[in-house]
């Protein structure tokens, strides 16, 4: 299976690779040192259209396709998996799920302002210690009349605290557990929503997480996304999306990273030779750069799938699953070829190795795309 871009998906691609040379490089180690939001890099995807590119024209998208759009990411990745991961919890998390679940009235309110850059999005499902819904800082959202109040916690939050916009998952029938779940579109600014804390994390530092506190948060009947109990089904369906998009994150880091271990092993010389001279150097970058070719092909496959409007979810899984092992395994290799210089902060094989885990276990268990591809298949 080959895929042959179109002339336009080619020159979105060749915009993203000069865009993240101009913008992400000169600031991608600093901003990785002091885990600064970089609010300048975001404003500039608005302007070129990144942060709305796979939606319609009439919500003020650009209309180029999801395929199109993951090619941005993989392309962005290369340089920062910190930036891709802030347009993947905006674009393939957030707005997808307003895109796809929002009611006419909510897709002409939020989309035109998540596409232009004017706010940013974040999803917020995880909560301390415990599934969504289990445990003791669950969020609840009681119904009062024309609206529901929210209270309780979330955490990891990505994009928490700089968002301006959260999709957020709450219990408006506890009873019921993950069947009770609802979603709601709540502003930042929404009296009674505080952050707690920013959560320092070892890889994709420039992508802000937080932990939310909901107290007494008011939240009008008008912004429930989707039906009462449908918040676990709008929230599978979101990271389903996302696994695509985290998948060409995975692509992109783990095609960087080989080539910074090629580079390396041409220049680095023992025994009176280069290193990539020997045969075990040559096996692991030929078995990277297999692994890294498979694992674009289904990426760009499950993309297709979600751009065409079939069904995605075991395919989209199944990225998930390769791509999280391959790309931790093709980055162990390049700190092995790389050695001691590898395993230093002075390389940037060190980043990579950081983000790309960021990269694997964000929003999903280790057992999630499992289930869903077994479920498929015993159905």
């Amino acid at each position: 299976m080959s895929y042959a871009l179109t002339e336009e998906q080619q020159l979105i691609q060749q915009s993203a690779r000069e865009f993240t040379r101009e913008y992400i490089e000169p600031i991608a180690t600093e901003m990785d040192r002091t885990g600064i939001h970089p609010s300048t890099v975001v404003q500039q995807m608005a302007e070129h259209d990144f942060l709305g590119l796979y939606l319609p024209e009439e919500f003020g998208g650009a209309g180029a396709g999801y395929l199109s759009y993951v090619l941005i990411i993989e392309e962005i990745s290369r340089m920062s998996g910190a930036v891709a991961s802030i347009l993947i919890n905006h674009a393939s998390l957030a707005a997808y799920a307003m895109y796809r679940f929002g009611s006419a009235v909510q897709k002409q309110e939020y989309l035109p302002a998540l596409c232009s850059g004017e706010k940013l999005a974040a999803f917020a499902l995880t909560e301390p210690g415990a599934a969504p819904g289990v445990g003791s800082h669950k969020v609840i959202a009681t119904k009062e009349g024309d609206h529901y109040v929210l209270n309780g916690h979330k955490c990891y939050v990505a994009n928490g605290g700089v968002a301006d916009i959260y999709v957020v998952f709450a219990l408006t029938n506890p009873e019921a557990g993950a069947k009770g779940m609802s979603a709601f579109i709540v502003g930042a600014k929404a009296a009674g929503l505080s952050i707690q804390r920013t959560i320092g994390k070892m890889g994709l530092r420039g992508c802000q997480s937080a932990e939310l506190i909901f107290e007494n948060v008011m939240v009008p009947q008008s912004n429930l996304l989707g039906a009462e109990g449908a918040g676990m089904t709008i929230a599978k369906e979101a990271q389903l999306v996302a696994s695509v998009t985290e998948g060409a994150q995975v692509v992109g880091i783990a095609q960087a990273a080989m080539e910074d271990a090629v580079k390396y092993g041409k220049q680095r010389v023992q025994f009176g030779r280069p290193i990539a001279a020997f045969p075990a150097i040559q096996t692991m970058l030929a078995e990277m750069a297999t692994h890294i070719h498979i694992a674009r092909l289904a990426v760009y496959d499950a993309a297709s799938l979600i751009e065409k409007g079939e069904d995605f979810m075991k395919e989209a899984a199944m990225v998930k699953l390769f791509t999280g092992r391959i790309g931790q395994s093709a980055l162990i290799d390049v700190i092995q070829i790389e050695g001691g210089y590898g395993y230093s902060q002075e390389m940037i094989a060190s980043r990579f190795y950081r983000d790309i885990k960021g990269a694997v276990i964000t929003e999903s268990s280790a057992a999630f795309p499992e289930k869903v591809i077994a479920d498929d298949l015993l159905a």
